[in-house]
């Protein structure tokens, strides 16, 4: 009986090391839709401007109107010839962006044609799915750029929103 208590035990430890980290996740992001969804409805600046993991198509819609922020999309040249572009966005292949925010200032503005975001410049990265908008995120996180969002809809919501091929 005593060693049947013992592997009880022991298995509830496991458990809980094991669901203490999904538990977190899940209260963090619960936490973050509550605000989300608190601030619904409010298209403002400060909305535009919030900073957060993940920019909403109204966002990215709204970014023509915010030259301060930066859409970088990261696909391949030949994608954007095949579907096109979102508005504001300049793009940055994936493979490229490393070595891009390393540039100096006006190696940046004369190959992107933009003058080169401040560590903590409004940066919101698109891709085709989403994928490697999130790696972008964290080349630009190591990079130490701290105001950095991702647009998980990408080309294939912006492209069905607005009524063009993807």
């Amino acid at each position: 009986m005593r060693l049947i208590n013992v592997i009880v035990g022991v298995a509830a430890i496991v458990c809980v090391a094991l669901l203490s980290p999904i538990i977190s996740a899940a209260t963090t992001a619960n936490n973050e839709l509550s605000a989300d969804l608190s601030s619904a409805g409010k298209r403002s600046e400060s909305t535009v401007l919030s900073s957060g993991a993940m920019a909403t198509y109204e966002q990215v819609k709204d970014v023509p109107n915010h030259p301060e922020i930066y859409l970088i999309d990261v696909r391949n040249p030949e994608e954007l010839t095949a579907t096109g572009t979102i508005p504001a966005s300049i793009n940055i292949p994936l493979p490229s962006l490393e070595s891009a925010l390393q540039v100096e200032p006006e190696e940046f503005e004369q190959t992107y044609g933009r003058a080169k975001p401040a560590k903590d410049a409004k940066i919101i990265f698109t891709c085709r799915s989403g994928r490697r908008a999130q790696e972008a995120e964290k080349i630009a996180k190591a990079a130490e750029f701290t105001n950095l969002s991702v647009y998980h809809g990408s080309w294939l919501e912006w492209a069905e929103k607005e009524g063009l091929p993807q």
